[in-house]
């Protein structure tokens, strides 16, 4: 389709790249062997290593937590990347430009977007500079030279086309500027979105310019202003500065307040790790992308209710989520305060400590619901399990959602359903798993190509060309084909090949499974497996055939005919 990208442009890349220098650069990677790492996980809560990176497969593997995958499947996890995003971070560090599938021609997405943004971004630093006014009001706000540096703020100068005539004259079209949200475009008029208004920089993941926040200056309404939807840009999904956090290193914790000043003003008083949301409620997508660079996320609201009732609607969002190494707390400010008022008159350390004393999400939770029944009557208390029990029940099982319901059982004597129900529901991580079965024949031979893909190009891989009913063959004939046919093809190449099939999941766990004691003895180990699986399509056949032979009191001359060259075979094992 259109903008694909290449298959071969992948292999490339993963023929270029190295998983544990990948790695390395976000997680401290210690040698373990000959080409083998180990470090503790970052993708959940651990005291000693149990994630380990092969450089032999390219691949890496949390015997912990079950995570694995490639260096693109750790990009995306880990940098909160989509799959193309990942592939165009990994290709720059590579020096490659991504080839998209249109006409055979390379095609990049929205890079005129980009490109304007940017452009827009550089022109309203310059006139902050040239603005005494701007500059005195983010003087007056204490905002010093090094903040507004590092937060790149700029000024957009009270003038209907000032910003439209500048990026006309560079090249791009009224239609571009609109696409990018800079403009209003109206009868083939365009009028800048952004006027008098100190200017803030949204970057994505990637730290690429997106969208901006702009805060008027003196009287006027808005008072911020925040870019629209555009092709780059969806406030669901994109929250201020946590490009610039994780670009530090994964931090312990992370603050979420309600407005890029409030985060400026918190970094200016030595509170980094400090991100905003875009003026929407918290999203999954939010939530998602928090959890990836900290374990612990800590909101910030204001104390009156429509703060609390925020807050709610955020732990709504966030209980499909709550994993057990993912920690949530809520944080009230006094009632017309807010994180830029409370560390001015207060004092970074003051407001550390506020945050440190954040309510878990458990306390909140049950403190809501608690003010709505008396628990003092078993009717309260009853009623306290009924209000509980939809929110509990979205939980992902695991020992939080146990202890929570440890909680409900504590104040009222009863814990909902009961936890032995939800536990025997089956769940998504336990499904692909596997745990430590014995594999099957089939299993094994597939383990082995996938840890060794060039093996089945040995003539001793093969199997029988007989109509059987085995499970797991035909998979196994396709993956041989598959790897016969690309015989420079590695584990990490064969598992991105198959991210997206069903069977992706299942290769995956195979690639880390230990199939063989050295890696020599793996074409002689596979050769015999194939051997054992031809021997079972055999047997399974004659199987078949004799079954057939009693129920419909013979067979015609053609499957006689089979029949007897199939025992004929099996004698001669």
């Amino acid at each position: 389709m259109p903008g694909r990208i290449p298959e071969d442009f992948i292999d490339s890349l993963l023929e270029r790249i190295d998983i544990a220098e990948v790695i390395g650069a976000r997680v401290d990677l210690k040698p373990a062997g000959r080409g083998e790492f180990k470090a503790l996980c970052p993708f959940h809560s651990e005291k000693s290593p149990s994630f380990t990176v092969s450089t032999d497969k390219q691949f890496y593997h949390c015997f912990g937590c079950g995570a694995h995958g490639t260096a693109i499947g750790f990009v995306m996890e880990h940098d909160g990347l989509e799959f193309p995003a990942a592939i165009e971070e990994l290709a720059g560090l590579a020096g490659l430009e991504v080839p998209r599938e249109s006409g055979g021609a390379p095609v990049k997405r929205h890079d005129r977007v980009y490109e304007v943004l940017l452009a827009a971004q550089q022109w309203f630093r310059r006139q902050l500079g040239a603005s005494e006014p701007a500059r005195q009001y983010l003087k007056q706000r204490g905002f010093d030279k090094a903040t507004v540096d590092e937060f790149g703020i700029g000024f957009a100068p009270d003038a209907w086309q000032a910003l439209s005539d500048f990026l006309r004259g560079q090249g791009f079209s009224d239609s571009e500027m609109d696409q990018a949200g800079l403009v209003y475009l109206k009868n083939g008029r365009t009028t800048d979105r952004f006027r008098g208004r100190v200017m803030f920089p949204i970057h994505d993941r990637r730290g690429r310019v997106i969208a901006f926040g702009g805060r008027v200056i003196g009287q006027g309404e808005p008072k911020y202003l925040n870019s629209p939807e555009t092709p780059v840009f969806h406030k669901g999904r994109e929250l201020y500065r946590l490009y610039n956090v994780r670009r530090g290193g994964l931090p312990d914790r992370i603050l979420v307040v309600e407005g890029y000043m409030d985060a400026a003003a918190l970094y200016q008083f030595g509170l980094t790790d400090v991100v905003a949301t875009l003026g929407t409620a918290v999203t999954s997508d939010h939530l998602d992308a928090l959890f990836k660079a900290a374990p612990l996320v800590v909101f910030c609201f204001d104390g009156d209710q429509a703060g609390r009732r925020a807050a709610w609607k955020g732990l709504e969002t966030a209980l499909p989520l709550m994993k057990d190494n993912r920690e949530l707390r809520f944080l009230f400010l006094p009632e017309g305060e807010d994180p830029d008022s409370v560390v001015r008159a207060q004092g970074a350390q003051a407001l550390q400590e506020q945050i440190e004393q954040a309510s878990p999400l458990s306390s909140f939770f049950f403190d809501q619901l608690g003010q709505r029944v008396d628990l003092a009557t078993i009717d309260g208390r009853a009623r306290l399990v009924a209000l509980a029990e939809p929110y509990l029940a979205r939980l992902p099982a695991g020992p939080f959602a146990d202890l929570m319901r440890n909680e409900l059982r504590r104040l009222t004597g009863h814990s909902g359903i009961e936890i032995a129900v939800r536990q025997a529901r089956p769940q998504r991580r336990q499904q692909q798993s596997f745990g430590d079965r014995s594999l099957t024949p089939v299993q094994y031979a597939v383990a082995l190509i996938v840890q060794r893909p060039e093996l089945a190009a040995d003539p001793a891989v093969f199997l029988r060309d007989l109509n059987v009913d085995m499970k797991g063959l035909s998979f196994l004939s396709e993956l041989i084909e598959f790897c016969r046919d690309r015989p420079h093809l590695t584990p990490a190449k064969l598992l991105e090949r198959w991210r997206e099939r069903p069977e992706g999941p299942w290769l995956a766990h195979l690639a880390t499974r230990k199939v063989c004691s050295e890696r020599e003895e793996m074409p002689d180990v596979l050769a015999q497996t194939m051997a054992r699986i031809r021997r079972l399509q055999v047997k399974t056949r004659i199987r078949e055939l004799q079954q057939a032979q009693m129920h419909e009191g013979g067979l015609d001359p053609a499957r006689t005919e089979e029949l007897r060259a199939l025992l004929s075979v099996r004698g001669d094992e």
